[in-house]
């Protein structure tokens, strides 16, 4: 009642208002015609009622001035016109019954609404005042019903109210689940993005250093051709196995179905240091403290640095040794691989390996050092071990 309401809400406001005028002026005239309107002058006492359902077609546009008007209407009927019996009484009090309620239900701001408890305290201090000649007792019914769909329409109005907050935080709920499910698809396409990444690359690299290792002995030492066959079918089969398996993890679980296999870890770097090996690249694994068991993600974040860094290795100083050096500590994981290759002046031009390496380790807090030296090159990885779930530092 503000005067920006939408459409429907204005049109039912405007329904009821004109409604109730129109059966006023239907029942005041039939009042008239049979004579029930006792001891008032008909002319005069339909004129009243007529002009008591005039402010109500202006309620939308202005609550407070309507809500007064039906103040000064009502009292000059029980001045004027007060003896037209308990018809011409009910009709009188329905365009007032009918605004209350609309000002309770629907006024804006809220003071509105009090301002409307104005009419029937008004008329109840009047009477037990002596200004008007009329029984305090029928009148103090009537100011209750006032007070009684008064409070009606507030007590609507207040759940509506509450209604449309509920509503509202319930889309701000859905809104922010949305952003939490988009979030999550984009970091798991990220995720999926370094695992392929990690395979492909580390795969392709000992594939196409064993393809040129073959076609360069293939005439002279056959056997050793065959040997580097052998490794790139071993190693794109595994390529392959390990791909499978994060695909089978992207579909829909089925129970029925095969469950994939476990995921990497520093466990598994034998077969890492084995294909190195096959590419040309010695590597000497050396293991700083006791083993112990790691978190599961941690522990494939540290497999993929290892299989990151041996594929640097194996694309950028073949023919070289590397040493691996895993230390476990009290209080964090140290990964240290450092090659002895040709030394290279400054660190490789940062991709998708190297970004994806440093996104791994900052997801469990740690910390990554790559940088040359002057006889080869040095990555180390740092993973504090309290954290045992991904950015629980933050």
């Amino acid at each position: 009642m503000d005067g920006h309401d939408a459409g429907p809400v204005w049109y039912s406001r405007w329904f009821v208002a004109t409604l109730t005028a129109v059966l006023t002026v239907v029942f005041a005239l039939s009042a008239w015609w049979s004579g029930d309107l006792d001891g008032a002058a008909p002319i005069t006492a339909t004129a009243l009622i007529l002009a008591n359902t005039v402010p109500l077609l202006a309620l939308r546009w202005n609550p407070l001035v309507v809500t007064l008007a039906f103040g000064v209407v009502y009292p000059l009927w029980l001045a004027g016109g007060g003896d037209m019996g308990r018809d011409g009484h009910v009709l009188q009090s329905l365009p007032t019954l009918v605004a209350l309620f609309m000002v309770g239900a629907w006024a804006r701001p809220l003071w509105l609404r009090a301002v409307a408890l104005a009419v029937p305290a008004w008329m109840m201090g009047a009477v037990f005042a002596g200004l008007w000649d009329t029984d305090a007792l029928d009148l103090s019914y009537v100011a209750l019903v006032f007070v009684v769909v008064w409070a009606l329409g507030v007590v609507i109005a207040e759940r509506r109210a509450y209604a449309t907050e509920l509503e509202a935080t319930t889309a701000e709920l859905r809104a922010a689940q949305h952003q939490l499910a988009d979030r999550a698809v984009a970091d798991e396409r990220a995720r999926i993005a370094r695992e392929l990444h990690d395979v492909i690359a580390h795969a392709m690299s000992v594939i196409t250093v064993q393809a040129g290792v073959g076609a360069h002995l293939i005439e002279s030492r056959p056997a050793k051709a065959g040997e580097s066959l052998s490794a790139i079918e071993r190693t794109g089969r595994e390529a392959l196995s390990e791909m499978r398996r994060m695909l089978t993890v992207l579909r829909d679980p089925d129970p029925a179905g095969p469950r994939p296999g476990p995921q990497p870890g520093l466990d598994d770097v034998a077969g890492l240091v084995a294909a190195a090996a096959d590419a040309g690249v010695v590597v000497t694994v050396e293991t700083d403290g006791a083993p112990r068991p790691l978190p599961p993600g941690l522990d494939l974040a540290a497999y993929r640095v290892v299989q990151e860094a041996l594929t640097n290795v194996v694309k950028h100083a073949g023919g070289a040794r590397a040493q691996l050096t895993i230390g476990y500590r009290a209080d964090e994981l140290v990964i240290r691989i450092k090659d002895q290759g040709r030394a290279r002046r400054e660190s490789p031009v940062p991709g998708q390996g190297l970004r994806g390496m440093a996104e791994r380790v900052a997801l469990y807090d740690g910390t990554l050092e790559t940088a040359p030296e002057p006889d080869g090159f040095l990555v180390r990885a740092r993973f504090p071990l309290e954290t045992a779930e991904p950015g629980a530092a933050s």
